[in-house]
């Protein structure tokens, strides 16, 4: 039961005072990567001095009786980065930088589906969630939605949904610069968002080409699919980055599908290799 997620509350429980109440609370924190029930005692147990670790209860005292005790729940992923997950990155819409708990900003849903799915990492995946800086740009962002993403999204659907996603790539002139990013839209509406954007360049200094279109395996699912599209991205951006001084893009994603990676071998670096 490998990677099991805990919740767990402290309570000074005095009979007098709490009666059928849980106490007051003095603590309160999740862990991750925690086997067992036991095994997360033992690490509660080292957190606090002697005299406290001694004395510790992990059951509510019997009616009459007081003391410190803990409550120890199994959670989710969801829970505990609500309580730690950390952010450092730019609002989605207004692109103002946006640090601090996670949790306390505005976010909204920008994956594929309509909504997220039971192991997605909400607060951690940026291709899934969006934040805003205040609920003011959100408020932005979704009226923009409805005006804009629904017509994109029909028009995709016009392929009969035989298209899955495309990479592209930007070019800046000035800085002679390369950005390789995905998407599951049509291209053009990427490409508006970066120029609304602006954090890749004045639009007079930019260029922008679909380096190619992923089409649909339908004998696979839509997980399947993402992860061919995340491979074929890590491809180019790779790519680039070998024959490319200035590639801009702030990681350099594996490729993770074995024969993927044997044909980049092949057929990019030992040709980097002859010149």
């Amino acid at each position: 039961m490998a990677g099991v997620y805990f919740w767990i509350r402290v309570y000074d429980y005095v009979y007098e005072r709490d009666q059928y109440e849980k106490g007051t609370k003095l603590d309160e924190f999740y862990l991750k990567d925690m086997t067992n029930r036991e095994e997360v005692k033992a690490h509660i147990r080292n957190m606090y001095s002697s005299n406290s670790s001694k004395d510790l209860k992990f059951a509510k005292p019997k009616k009459g009786a007081s003391g410190i005790y803990v409550i120890v729940m199994e959670s989710t992923q969801f829970y505990h980065d609500y309580f730690y997950c950390q952010l450092d990155t730019f609002c989605f819409w207004c692109h103002k930088p946006v640090q601090g708990k996670a949790s306390e900003f505005p976010r909204e849903y920008i994956g594929d589906d309509h909504f997220y799915a039971p192991r997605d990492d909400v607060f951690n995946d940026h291709s899934k969630t969006a934040f805003f800086c205040t609920y003011e740009c959100k408020r932005h962002f979704l009226n923009s939605k409805r005006n804009n993403e629904g017509e994109f999204q029909v028009k995709e659907e016009g392929e009969n949904g035989n298209v899955y996603g495309y990479i592209y790539l930007i070019y800046n002139r000035e800085k002679d610069s390369y950005y390789v990013g995905q998407t599951r839209f049509l291209p053009f509406f990427r490409w508006q968002e970066h120029v609304k954007g602006g954090q890749k360049g004045d639009i007079a200094d930019l260029t922008f080409t679909v380096l190619t279109q992923v089409n649909r395996d339908h004998t696979k699912n839509d997980e399947k699919n993402q992860e061919y599209l995340n491979n074929i991205e890590a491809w180019w951006i790779q790519k680039y980055y070998m024959e490319c001084s200035n590639v801009v893009n702030i990681t350099k994603p594996k490729i993770t599908i074995q024969d993927l990676k044997d044909r980049f071998t092949e057929m990019v670096e030992k040709q980097s290799l002859l010149f």
